[in-house]
């Protein structure tokens, strides 16, 4: 009798068993369920890049000052094999409110949808494919603590636009890129030193009357090899919008002030040597109209609310070699040199006079050392050959990751 009761214990206890056993199979598999429903923290990235830099002005020492340019974080996240997101949130100069000199603001932020390998097309606000420096900004990517004079003052390093881009690659290793984005808002323009600087509009309100056009094509089917050129057109004065809103801001009535700019430029990688050259070239049309009405808008109102006058063209052009002269490790130091001319007034409408400020012939010597490959400390020497005053010497300290 004892040992049929044992059983019986037993069988029960075997039977309990067998269901808990289900019951938690069951929990767990609803748990997989769930998760399988939320989405997957491994399609976002996180990433980002920042600078420090000293700029002692050797004739000028009290212009000299320690800066954080920049500070900026990336974010990106994979939807599907297919479509991605893509965005950039930048603050500058360390920090940014109403009675500061800093900004902050969105570099980049669009998505992105790849039909296949070889194809894909993106919208939203990203970055123009013009030039070597514009879309590979990050400070350990490019010699010197400052970023190129041609690549700032013609190519308005960082450039972005909002619109749409298709863009692909074929076998023969070339790439392409061609877009419709917003343009240039010449109403804006404030420094003739850097002409299309304060004219793109970042897609800040960004006025649509006069959409612009862009097409890129770059060579890569040799190693170490890239070589190329690009193409950004459009009219510039928006339908006179500014002063439609405000009579009191400058009339361009009549004016569309198209604004082409072209560059070709190739780099070539090769057992520690690095060696680049870009060529720049810009044009703004109806400059004498625009001038002539910049002139009766000056002459109506205060010195110091005086506007720049237009130039019809601005072109800049820079060649650069490095060699990375010692490794160990993931440690390199880099030696460079770079010559770089440049004329943001090369040319003015009749009875315009360009400001000899505008124009330069600048020689920059320096190293790069960097600890790792996504860490730089470097320092270079800049002499300018006509504004004098602006020779310098420079220290910047930058990453990424």
């Amino acid at each position: 009798m004892r040992i049929l009761s044992a059983l019986f214990v037993l069988l029960g206890f075997g039977i309990s068993a067998n269901a808990f056993a289900e019951d938690l199979q069951t929990q767990i598999d609803q748990i997989k369920k769930q998760l399988a429903a939320q989405p997957s923290h491994s399609d976002t990235s996180v990433g980002g890049y920042g600078e420090i830099k000293f700029n002692h002005f050797s004739k000028e020492p009290s212009r000299s000052q320690l800066d954080m340019s920049r500070f900026v974080i990336t974010l990106g996240h994979q939807f599907s094999d297919q479509l991605s997101f893509t965005g950039e949130v930048e603050w500058e100069h360390a920090v940014a409110s109403k009675s500061d000199g800093g900004e902050t603001e969105i570099e980049q932020s669009y998505l992105n949808y790849r039909f296949s390998p070889r194809l894909s097309m993106k919208g939203g606000l990203f970055l123009i494919p013009l030039g070597l420096l514009n879309e590979s900004h990050e400070p350990p990517v490019f010699y010197g603590a400052e970023r190129n004079e041609v690549e700032t003052r013609i190519v308005p390093t960082t450039w972005r636009e909002g619109g749409l881009s298709l863009g692909g690659d074929l076998d023969c290793g070339l790439s392409w890129q061609t877009g419709v984005t917003t343009g240039f808002n010449l109403a804006k323009f404030d420094d003739a030193s850097k002409p299309l600087a304060s004219v793109h509009q970042e897609l800040q309100n960004a006025k649509t009357q006069d959409m612009s056009y862009f097409a890129a094509l770059n060579y890569r089917g040799l190693p170490g090899l890239t070589a190329g050129s690009a193409l950004f057109t459009g009219k510039s004065t928006q339908g006179n919008a500014e002063f439609k809103a405000d009579p009191a801001r400058l009339d361009l009535g009549g004016a569309g002030g198209l604004i082409t700019l072209y560059d070709v430029h190739v780099r070539w990688q090769w057992k520690g040597w690095d060696a680049q050259a870009v060529y720049a070239h810009g044009s703004i049309g109806d400059a004498d109209k625009i001038d002539s009405k910049i002139a009766a808008f000056n002459l109506a109102h205060p010195p110091a609310d005086a506007r720049p006058f237009v130039p019809s063209g601005f072109f800049g052009w820079y060649g650069q070699v490095a060699y990375t002269a010692w490794e160990h490790g993931q440690m390199s130091l880099s030696p460079f040199a770079r010559y770089e001319e440049f004329n943001t007034q090369a040319k003015m409408p009749t009875g315009f006079t360009a400001d000899s400020a505008t124009a330069d012939r600048v020689w920059t010597l320096g190293l790069s050392f960097k600890p790792h490959p996504d860490v730089v400390l470097k320092s270079d020497y800049q002499k300018f050959a006509d504004n004098k005053l602006n020779d310098r010497f420079n220290v910047g300290l930058g990453y990424m990751f």
